[in-house]
């Protein structure tokens, strides 16, 4: 049967209101709703700081079912040849380097102490030990050391390799309709938010929280692009911005998904001279790997969301032990839809560090996940896609090099 020519009676063609929408506007409903109506609607985000503590109580094992078998993955294509290896110790160091710009930048903008309180750094240390090892709290940070070893086993051991990847299978596969399912958990996130800090409040809040991300993602750009692109990659910035970088980033601001972007990821890798066999390994593994943005940004957020939001103390001690832990997750770990795995994640860890329990942890958790969704998700994922990109592109420029050195 011929397919029928376009304008001969056919249906129009009905298009789907991308999930970022509908995540912002049930943000933003639930923000008003709670600022204006406090009272009303206390028993909701009640409720929902305590649907957040029954959440916690399941993150190990979401860590664990995320983190394991993407160790197992990254250890086997790492093993893969020195051009495989070069690739992943390159994620590794633009995560851990995107870590300790947050550390440094946040630490100096929010003046955080070596130590909280009048304790010195060392006795601050065995107080947060003591603290994370009480209720539970050390869960999160013992997930990540079984995932690890779990992970470095299952490489290692084919049938262990192949329960993990369904494990992770099973993650992925519900990714597109999770994001939709979601949306009245954001907006119990966003009516929680109204009620703690009203309507302007929370809303000057959010704000702050967007153009701070975009300061942070604009550093991280910059480093990549003058730096990175420019002297490593020995490219000229100009053709990659417009070949690349624009078209590129506008796909996945609008997307929020690593994963949906990588068709266009590729092929505008390959317009501005990327050879297949480089933008064919990097840009896939990246996508999946590869949150370097993301580790900035939610090692940032910490300070952020406890000094400036919470009026809580946080010290040098505190990011010191969140840093690896956020680096580690981001690199190894897939993402839920609009960065909620991350989120939550990240914003647990820090409760644990911070010992909250109870009221105070959902109140916390809900309040950093509804802060960092919407536009701070969209400028994130669309640095976080870039960034493989940028990738592709430095080692392309470094490719006869490198294997004549490897041929040789």
């Amino acid at each position: 049967m011929h397919p029928r020519p376009r304008g001969q009676g056919e249906p129009p063609v009905k298009r789907r209101i991308p999930t970022y929408v509908w995540t912002f506007l049930a943000l933003v409903a639930g923000l008003a709703a709670g600022g204006f109506l406090p009272g009303p609607l206390a028993p909701v985000a009640n409720a929902t700081s305590t649907l957040i503590g029954w959440v916690v109580a399941v993150v190990p094992l979401l860590i664990l079912a995320a983190l394991s078998p993407a160790i197992a993955t990254l250890v086997r294509r790492g093993l893969a040849g020195r051009f495989a290896g070069a690739v992943v110790l390159w994620y590794v160091f633009t995560s851990t380097v995107a870590g300790l710009i947050a550390l440094v930048a946040s630490a100096a903008i929010f003046r955080i102490p070596l130590a909280a309180g009048d304790q010195g750094v060392w006795a601050e240390a065995v107080a947060m030990l003591h603290s994370l090892g009480e209720g539970g709290a050390s869960r999160p940070l013992l997930a990540i050391l079984a995932g690890v070893l779990l992970g470095l086993f299952g490489a290692r051991h084919d049938p262990t390799y192949r329960v993990l990847r369904r494990m992770a299978d099973a993650i992925e596969r519900p990714g597109g309709s999770l994001a939709y399912v979601m949306l009245p958990l954001i907006l119990a996130f966003g009516v929680t938010l109204g009620v703690r800090f009203g309507a302007s409040l929370g809303l000057s809040h959010y704000l702050t929280m967007t153009g701070y991300t975009a300061a942070l993602v604009l550093v991280w750009w910059a480093f990549y692009t003058f730096v990175l692109v420019r002297r490593v990659g020995r490219r000229r910035v100009g053709p990659v911005l417009s070949g690349y970088y624009v078209p590129t980033a506008m796909f996945a601001a609008g997307t929020c998904s690593s994963l949906a972007t990588l068709p266009v990821n590729l092929a505008n890798a390959k317009k501005v001279g990327v050879r297949d066999e480089v933008a064919d390994f990097v840009l896939p593994f990246g996508a999946v790997v590869n949150l370097d943005a993301s580790a900035l940004a939610y090692l940032a957020y910490g300070p952020f969301v406890v000094s400036y939001v919470f009026g809580m103390e946080l010290s040098w001690v505190m990011m010191l032990a969140a840093w690896p832990a956020v680096v580690l997750f981001t690199i190894a770990a897939p993402g839920l839809p609009a960065g909620m795995g991350t989120a939550l994640w990240s914003a647990t860890l820090f409760a644990s560090i911070l010992g909250l329990e109870g009221q105070a942890q959902g109140d916390f958790i809900a309040s950093w996940i509804a802060l960092s969704g919407g536009i701070p998700d969209m400028l994130r994922t669309a640095t976080n896609c870039t960034g493989d990109g940028y990738t592709a592109i430095i080692f392309d420029g470094r490719f006869d090099e490198y294997f004549a050195r490897e041929r040789g």
